[in-house]
């Protein structure tokens, strides 16, 4: 039985799939049934084939034995669950573990990673840390590969971009080989209009690997970059001009979800297998884009993905989704004639502007259309009605779907509250620090153009309130704060004040609760801020404050600062 078992771990080392394994392995079990080391293999073989539910099985059946492979299975476990994108069974396994053990950095990496990825976002970034700090402590040699897997675990939770930039560079300084991990830094460092550092990290990376489109890509978008402000500045073309049209959050933000296995393409596999059969009847076959006449015509951000996936859906079946308004999906000669119809007669359709990003895909047949716009975001526009948010992106609209048709959810959960906020009437702020940034927003609106003294001034009072203030949307066990559609994203509004959040939801109608209480999120500072950063994975792109009264908003790049200010004030 030992000869057996030990050719089976060898087999595995060499080829995990390898069929003989199965019957070593269950040679040795039916000798010896308690051997738990046998069941484990056979467990890890069968995971390794695609037999999920068989090895799930086998990793149980050993974990209930409490005998000394319990932490393997329940590793196993952690892993399968992980894979399987179960974020709960995920994190109760990193748990088990180590009540366990406590020895190993790579379980309380896992540990973190599980934390983030349920949403406990600053506990589990605080546990990568933590791991970090243990491997260089008890393992030194293998700090570079700590390093590298905080940096990813950070880029798979939607860190903050300063906080995955910092975790990244630390990474290459450890691994200077590790080009996923430099690829994503090179992106970030776009994503802060770090022009030169972005292109100087790329062209090194090239010069190990010159055939790298991804790297390639990077350098050229860089220097495309930095020409069209030098060649623009001219004409009055500014670096505000780019940052408003969201290009470089939009490249980044597909990038990082191509690399993690979140983007749209995957969402719509993912969709094929969960599609209803009522819904797949209405679906119209695949097109090829390249046999489209005016194929310049689609649009290129989302359109030929749709289009060469399901060419459309019949009239009328948009319901199909499941959801209150009827959006079916246009076919790509829909989409072709709307938009040469926009430019043979712009004056009639004043929603659809000229030189700004627009990709109508769903209609309602009655003139309301989902458009994706500027920073990817999928929004609703109806005739002479502002734009309404929808969904952070065309790929995470397609998620929620998947989701709702019972498949599995890869993204990272949102943020967790933790019991912080309150839905119904958190304890205001006080008055006279809500007058004050009232004065300090006049003097915003009267400082000279380019001065930002008030403005820099108004966000540092605003990050020494005690509570941030949200209008509350959707269900009472999974709140989400009120967001206006800007042309260069979601904006999420905070209010200085509880009382002015409740006159804003009611000027606003954005309550929903038509004359009732105004249900509201009161977050303390300074957690309020990573809350709100946290929806940056929902392609937000700022936070505007006191939204009319006021209504001057930051990107959430921004944040960084804010909150450097809000722990100031804190101490």
């Amino acid at each position: 039985m030992e000869r057996d078992l030990d050719t089976a771990w060898e087999l595995f080392a060499a080829q995990p799939t390898h069929p003989e394994i199965a019957v070593l392995a269950a040679r040795v079990i039916a000798a010896q049934p308690e051997r738990s080391s046998a069941a484990l293999l056979l467990g890890n073989h069968r995971e390794l084939c695609g037999d999920t539910d068989e090895a799930r099985r086998l990793y149980l059946d050993v974990a209930g034995r409490r005998d000394g492979q319990f932490v393997n299975a329940a590793r196993s476990l952690r892993h399968l669950a992980s894979v399987d994108h179960d974020r709960g069974e995920a994190l109760h396994w990193a748990q088990v573990v180590l009540r366990e053990e406590q020895e190993d950095w790579r379980d309380w990496m896992e540990l973190g990673a599980a934390q983030a990825t349920a949403g406990q976002h600053e506990a589990g970034w605080q546990h990568l840390d933590d791991a970090v700090a243990r491997c260089a402590r008890t393992t030194p040699d293998e700090l570079p590969r700590a390093l590298g897997m905080r940096a990813v675990s950070l880029l798979e939770t939607f860190a903050p971009a300063d906080r995955f930039i910092a975790a990244a560079e630390e990474a290459i300084r450890a691994d200077a080989a590790n080009t996923s991990v430099a690829l994503m830094l090179g992106w970030s460092y776009l994503l802060q209009y770090r022009f030169t550092d972005a292109e100087e990290l790329g062209l090194r990376l090239l010069r190990d690997d010159p055939t790298d489109e991804l790297l390639h890509n990077l350098v050229q978008t860089t220097r495309s970059l930095t020409k069209a402000i030098e060649s623009g500045e001219a004409d009055g073309y500014t670096l505000d001009d780019i940052r408003r049209s969201g290009v470089i959050e939009m490249s980044w933000q597909q990038i990082r979800d191509r690399t993690i296995g979140i983007d749209l393409a995957s969402a719509l596999a993912a969709l094929e297998a969960a599609v209803p059969a009522d819904l797949r009847a209405s679906l119209r076959p695949a097109a090829s884009v390249t046999d489209l006449a005016d194929r310049e015509r689609l649009g290129p951000v989302v359109a030929e993905d749709l289009v060469s996936w399901h060419d459309g859906q019949r009239p009328g079946s948009g319901h199909l989704w499941g959801l209150d308004e009827g959006f079916r999906l246009m076919t790509a000669a829909e989409m072709i004639a709307f938009d040469a119809a926009v430019e043979e007669d712009p004056a009639g359709h004043p929603d659809w502007p000229e030189n700004e990003l627009w990709e109508p895909v769903m209609t309602d047949d009655q003139g309301a259309y989902l458009v994706v716009v500027g920073h990817g975001a999928l929004v609703k526009r109806r005739p002479g009605h502002p734009d309404e948010p929808v969904a952070a992106s065309m790929a995470d609209w397609i998620w929620d779907r998947v989701a709702g048709f019972g498949g599995r959810d890869p993204r990272p959960a949102p943020a967790q509250l933790d019991g912080a906020a309150e839905v119904e009437r958190p304890a205001d702020n006080d008055p006279e620090t809500v007058a004050e940034i009232d004065r300090l927003s006049q003097a915003v609106r009267s400082a000279p153009e380019g001065d930002s003294t008030a403005e820099v001034a108004l966000w540092q009072q605003v990050a020494g309130l005690r509570t941030w203030f949200f209008i509350a949307r959707g269900p009472d066990d999974e709140p989400r704060p009120f967001a206006l559609a800007l042309d260069q994203g979601p904006v999420i509004c905070l209010y200085s004040s509880a009382a002015r959040a409740r006159e804003a939801a009611r000027l606003l109608d954005a309550a929903g609760v038509e004359g009732g209480p105004v249900p509201l999120l009161g977050v303390p500072m300074p957690e309020a801020v990573d809350y709100v950063a946290s929806f940056g994975r929902s392609g937000v792109f700022g936070v505007a404050l006191d939204h009319p009264h006021a209504g001057h908003y930051i990107p959430l790049a921004n944040l960084g600062m804010v909150k450097g200010w809000a722990d100031g004030s804190a101490r």
